[in-house]
């Protein structure tokens, strides 16, 4: 225990004592006096010695006060292990991260959470000791610090969703290691999400996949990867670490573990694919893991956005770039889209048109088909219609008017109705997603749409079908 000066810094006495191995300074509140020796060991005028005194009084209550805090702490440790048979462990802010990614879980964690996680981890530890350099302990985080950080995340501009996302890891985080950390509230609790802006990327019509097919054949490297992305509605990381097992061609499908969720998908091969994955089957593999193209896995692992501006040349080939990123006035008029969007709030602009994009126009290209939703579902591996509807589903107004066109009736649209074509693997696809609760629905779309055809060969009078319900 001993008295301290913080000399030209400062007019306060400071206190230093030591508890448990851990050396703990405070401000005693008490103000210096009078003139101040070379040295405390020497003694300066009344004035100084009055307030030294007073200082040492102030250090020996903080010391009682420790040893007070000390015997409670102890009795509660002793009560703890009398009940469970083991102490109250704590976990320094230090391990934080070591304890999380220890956590046993049903499926491990992927490379790119892990990274996400380890920077609010290191965010948040980093807010800790400059607002509370004493502070080195998990249990010790109250909820005015939590609120401090995420206060201090909102003037740093971060968008609502990566507020939210932030808050929603540390409450989440805190949960999981309360008991090891030997917290009796998760700080974290109780603080309200954000509302905010959301940005959905734009889906590319039909016309804009083809040209941007066409002008990725200039790049063999990246044109298996856009390909795969635009037939699969698949993730780019699925995509590039796609294995052989996955793909069965004798069956004409792929079947995938998704990277971000987990789920089993399934994914018919038509021909476009077909060709990019018979091509890339035919190279020899004789390392583990087996990936369907061990080149776009290289560089996923090692440098993504390498796989991004890959892209992006591709994008901007066809016409899709931010207009202040044109070099001339000619690119600048034929330019066909933008594929970032200024953020009313966050450090980074929104993506409008990216890889991520061939998923969006995936499902919403087969959603306006008709396609059912639960097909749908079954190719992208959502848990829940409601995300695919909000974040996948955005068609155009043109496309908009178009299916609505088609699907109204004569009254509400104006015109003679229309009636769609069937075709084979439309039909198989409805079939197949036929249960005891959609079977109607789909029977009728299906009679709705056949009949006029099939009455173009047999007289109406003679076209008599029965269909039942299928047997639950």
């Amino acid at each position: 225990m001993a008295l301290e000066l913080q000399r030209g810094r400062s007019k306060w006495w400071y206190g230093r004592v030591e508890v448990n191995g851990r050396k703990i300074g405070r401000n005693l509140g008490v103000e210096v006096r009078g003139t101040i020796p070379s040295s405390l060991a020497d003694f300066g005028d009344i004035a100084f010695e009055r307030s030294r005194a007073k200082a040492q009084a102030a250090l020996e209550k903080f010391q009682l006060d420790l040893k007070k805090r000390s015997t409670a702490e102890e009795l509660v440790q002793t009560i703890h292990e009398i009940r469970t048979g083991a102490r109250v462990s704590s976990i320094m802010l230090d391990d934080i991260e070591t304890h999380w990614n220890a956590l046993p879980r049903r499926r491990p964690l992927s490379d790119s959470y892990v990274r996400q996680t380890k920077s609010w981890i290191t965010r948040f530890v980093g807010f800790v000791r400059v607002a509370i350099p004493a502070l080195r302990e998990m249990a010790q985080v109250q909820s005015t610090l939590a609120r401090g950080f995420l206060k201090a995340e909102e003037v740093r501009g971060v968008t609502p969703k990566t507020y939210n996302n932030t808050l929603i890891f540390l409450r989440a985080l805190f949960h999981a290691l309360r008991k090891e950390a030997g917290m009796a509230e998760n700080p974290f609790d109780g603080i309200p999400t954000r509302d905010g802006e959301t940005v959905f990327r734009k889906p590319f019509t039909v016309e804009e996949l083809a040209l941007i097919e066409g002008k990725a054949k200039d790049d063999p490297f990246i044109y298996p990867l856009i390909v795969t992305g635009m037939c699969t509605a698949m993730r780019r990381g699925d995509c590039c670490t796609l294995l052989r097992k996955s793909v069965d061609l004798d069956a004409g499908f792929v079947t995938v573990k998704t990277s971000k969720t987990g789920e089993y998908v399934q994914i018919p091969i038509f021909p476009l694919l077909r060709g990019v994955l018979e091509k890339a089957m035919a190279e020899p593999s004789p390392d583990a893991p087996h990936y369907v193209f061990p080149a776009l896995a290289a560089h996923y692992e090692i440098n993504p956005d390498h796989l991004t501006d890959r892209v992006r040349r591709v994008m901007r080939a066809v016409g899709f770039f931010d207009i202040e990123d044109a070099r001339t006035e000619e690119e600048k008029k034929g330019s066909r889209g933008q594929i970032r969007q200024v953020r009313e709030l966050g450090l980074r602009k929104a993506s409008l048109r990216d890889f991520h994009s061939f998923r969006v126009t995936w499902v919403t290209v087969a959603l306006t088909g008709g396609v059912p939703l639960e097909i749908v579902q079954k190719v992208t591996g959502h848990r829940t219609a409601g995300i695919v509807m909000k974040h996948y589903f955005q068609p155009g107004r043109e496309e908009f008017r178009r299916t609505l066109a088609g699907k109204l009736p004569a009254l509400l649209r104006g015109g003679p109705p229309k009636v769609d074509p069937l075709n084979l693997e439309e039909v198989r696809a409805k079939l197949e997603g036929m249960e005891s609760k959609n079977w109607r629905e789909i029977r009728d779309g299906l009679l709705a749409r056949f009949l006029p055809d099939l009455e173009k060969i047999i007289p109406a009078e003679v076209v008599q079908i029965e269909v039942l319900a299928p047997v639950a």
